[in-house]
């Protein structure tokens, strides 16, 4: 069986002397877990304190050269309150470049958005005029707050910025009209999402910053989407224009800890998108120590006890969780995971099982439900009926191909496993996981100059992987290859994996010398 590290994601101070305080209390980050990565995001809370706003691509995953898919589920980390809430997109228009969120609370923050009349003494340029490169625009100061990652000593915090612009412009480009702002100081990046505001009030949201023109015809402009629009395409997806405008009073209270809970929850979910939740740990540890009351933190310790292999104590964090919330999001298939790899399996399936008839339209728990049957021929069938599920919840998802393919694979139909995983590559053409499934696939089926090739396209997308290497130096083991699958060994040594790895390492070094493997000999041809 080949080896080859992928993820299932089924799941410092504080600068206030720079950040406007009452807008610094509606800010936020989400994470994101799509198909083929993970990202984080700013964004902040509007109206009564159960919406939020993100740039859509903050939750638009382009998955390859002509396909994308909304992240139905991302989570909001607030940087008021330090905790973390599964949220759902409610709608989002690509052309605007806004995306809306609902979370499951109210009452947090929320940034007043300014009126169409704070815009009555900026000028308006045509797209033409502004795309010159002339630096069009009067002076209308503005200030940008975001929360960006920042690296201090040997980790990164999420830290908070302001930024200026002294100018600004409004032009019409398709449906939309859009605030160009200029004369942007200091020039350092800045974070997409991030509140542009005047005084109290949010007058827009930063898009991206873009240079028009050449040689002295060049302009730096910050390209913003404008309050007043933003207003009314939130009004049209159900939410109350007056509290946009004018938000009640926070009834969610702040806590002197809020800062250490989130960067600790910013660390460990970026661990845990690294493919790295053991290395999270401490953190989840430390985390739970400081918010023993919250669900989400026993959670997450459970998910870093299941990469460090503690199973027991795993399931003892996963039923702490569920004795403060029991329809906590993900609860119920990490818990399944940790189930599994203790061999208590019949528990398993009934918490994948709960976890399906809580979350109908979560395909997450119906695609570990199909993985979970997977696992022993006699439920094969059962395996492809939750497949077809995911399939029609998910259709453009290569996770959701691959899993299929393996279903195909399973029964030992490889040329619909093949179909299925060429489907996903056609979607995402530089995805490991997808190479890594074709070389399997073809390796069973008895291709193994195909397979082979398959292996080699997966080093040359990830070189510095260490399981890559080990993958391919695995099967070139197994074709007599041997002094070159020495030699990929070595290299995914001097990488320092961890020590699942480490151990693959070592099982691979020993089936070398069983094979009497002498460095000075030609390989067998």
């Amino acid at each position: 069986m080949r080896f080859f590290a992928a993820v299932w994601l089924v799941f410092g101070s504080w600068a206030s002397s720079v950040w406007c305080a009452g807008l610094a209390d509606c800010a936020g980050v989400i994470r994101v877990f799509g198909d083929t990565g993970s990202w984080m995001s700013m964004s902040f809370v509007v109206g009564d304190g159960s919406w939020v706003i993100a740039t859509a691509d903050a939750v638009v995953e382009k998955i390859g050269p002509e396909t994308e898919q909304t992240i139905r589920f991302p989570i909001f980390i607030s940087a008021y309150t330090g905790q973390a809430w599964q949220c759902e997109v409610a709608a989002l228009d690509r052309e605007l470049n806004i995306a809306l969120l609902k979370l499951p609370i109210k009452g947090l923050p929320a940034a007043p958005l300014a009126q169409a009349t704070e815009f009555g003494k900026v000028p308006v340029a045509t797209a033409g005029q502004v795309m010159s490169g002339e630096p069009y625009g009067s002076k209308w100061p503005t200030e940008i707050y975001g929360i960006a990652r920042e690296k201090r000593g040997e980790s990164y915090v999420l830290s908070v910025g302001e930024w200026q612009a002294d100018k600004a412009v409004i032009t019409e480009i398709g449906k939309w009209k859009w605030l160009f702002l200029s004369d942007l100081k200091p020039n350092t990046p800045i974070p997409n999402g991030s509140m542009v505001a005047r005084g109290s009030n949010v007058v827009g949201v930063f898009l991206n910053k873009l240079t028009i023109g050449s040689g002295d015809q060049r302009t730096t402009f910050g390209r913003c989407s404008i309050s007043a629009q933003i207003a009314r395409y939130l009004s049209d997806h159900g939410v109350d224009t007056s509290m946009l405008y004018n938000p009640p009073a926070a009834t969610v209270k702040k806590k002197e800890d809020a800062n250490d809970a989130f960067q600790l929850r910013a660390a460990i979910y970026t661990q845990i998108a690294a493919g790295r939740p053991s290395a999270a740990l401490e953190k989840a540890q430390s985390l739970v120590k400081l918010r023993p009351d919250e669900a989400d933190a026993h959670l997450l310790l459970g998910i870093a006890l299941v990469g460090a292999g503690k199973l027991d104590e795993a399931l003892k964090a996963f039923a702490e969780a569920e004795r403060i919330d029991p329809d906590l999001p993900t609860l119920r298939t990490n818990k399944a995971l940790a189930l599994i790899g203790l061999k208590k399996l019949a528990e398993a399936e009934a918490e994948l099982l709960k976890a399906v008839e809580k979350t109908p339209n979560d395909v997450r728990a119906v695609a570990a439900l199909a993985d979970f049957y997977l696992g022993d021929e006699k439920t094969y069938e059962k395996a492809r009926t939750y497949v077809k599920k995911a399939q029609a919840m998910a259709p453009t998802s290569p996770v959701i191909k691959l899993l299929a393919a393996r279903a195909e694979k399973r029964l030992k139909n490889y040329q619909a496993a093949l179909d299925l995983i060429k489907q996903a590559l056609k979607i995402a053409p530089s995805w490991p996981e997808a190479y890594f499934a074709l070389g399997t696939t073809l390796e069973e089926s008895g291709a193994k100059g195909e397979a082979e090739s398959a292996y080699r396209k997966l080093v040359e997308l990830q070189p510095r992987d260490p399981s890559a290497l080990i993958t391919l130096s695995s099967f070139l083991i197994d074709q007599g290859k041997h002094s070159e699958a020495r030699d990929l060994i070595s290299k995914a040594r001097e990488l320092n994996p961890p020590q699942p790895i480490l151990e693959a390492i070592k099982a691979l070094e020993e089936s070398l010398a069983k094979k009497g493997f002498d460095e000075n000999k030609q390989d067998n041809k």
